[in-house]
Parts: C-alpha cells; structure tokens; sequence
C-alpha cells in the first residue's frame, strides 16, 4: 500500500513539478501560526513565575526518589492550581460523579460531550462518565508587557557574589 502510494506521489509530482513544489514550501512552513496570539507562551511565564513548572517539567528526574517527586509535585501542584484558578475559573462539565451513570440527551453539545465506544443508532445514549471534561467561567490572561520577548519563558538569574 505505500509503495502504490509512494509511486502515486511521485507520478503526481513528475507531471506537475510547480504544484509539487508549492506542496513542499507549504509544508515546511509552520501551519497558520497566528503571531499575533502569544497566549500560550504568556501562560507558560506566569505558570513558571507562580510554580516553576516549567523548571520542574524540564528537569531531569530519573536519579530521585519517589518521596522526593512526590514532594515536589505537590508543592507544584497547589501552585499551579491556585495559579490557574487566579487566571481562569475552570469548573466540570457534567456534574456527576466518574464512574456513574450518565443519559446523552438527543441534541447534546459534542464540543461539551464525547461520546465513545460501542455507538449505534443517534441519541439518548446511556453510558459511563469516564471524565467529567472542564469549562472555562473566567479567563484573565495578565496582558503582555512591553519589557520582556514573549519568546523568553524565564530569564537565566545570575547571582552575582562580591
């Protein structure tokens, strides 16, 4: 199958070399990044800032214990909880508990309920919350400053000892 594939790429791009070649540029190129929305990297600073998260994700931790990840990710946890909770009010979708029982009315919200496993037929479907999913109430994202490059997550900090 994918040297049929593979042949059918080629033959495609022997008889229309110009569109071949526009099919490369464009795949080379990042896919629609909107410069202008840099909320993802302004959400890594203030995570970093408030738990350090960055660091901790970033770090090597295949030589400590398990006590001593532990300890870690709790103090990281509660910052980064009360950091998202300043940031974006998140509460759950369903109010049901995992585990229970749920009914999936006839015109449910897919962008609110994922329905998976053994789906036949339409609507209502009885199943298993398996997660009770997120909704944002409150969003807050601190605004960019103009000191910093949205590109640098955290500054190196040199201590400088007289």
């Amino acid at each position: 199958m994918r040297l049929k594939l593979a042949i059918q790429a080629f033959l495609k791009a022997f008889r229309d070399p110009k569109k071949a070649q526009k099919f490369i540029e464009d795949s080379s190129s990042p896919l629609h990044t909107d410069l202008s929305d840099q909320s993802h990297l302004r959400l890594l600073q203030y995570l970093q800032h408030s738990s350090r998260l960055v660091d901790f994700i970033k770090e090597d931790i295949g030589s400590f214990n398990d006590a001593q990840v532990g300890a870690a990710v709790r103090k990281i946890h509660q910052d980064c909880s009360k950091a998202l909770e300043d940031l974006v009010t998140l509460r759950p979708l369903k109010d049901e508990q995992e585990g229970s029982s749920v009914q999936i009315p006839k015109g449910y919200n897919p962008a609110e309920i994922k329905v998976v496993g053994k789906i036949k037929g339409e609507p209502p479907f009885t199943g298993i919350l398996v997660h009770r999913g997120w909704k944002a109430l409150k969003r807050s994202l601190p605004k960019k400053g103009s000191e910093q490059s949205l590109d640098v997550i955290c500054p190196a900090e040199v201590e400088v000892k007289s």
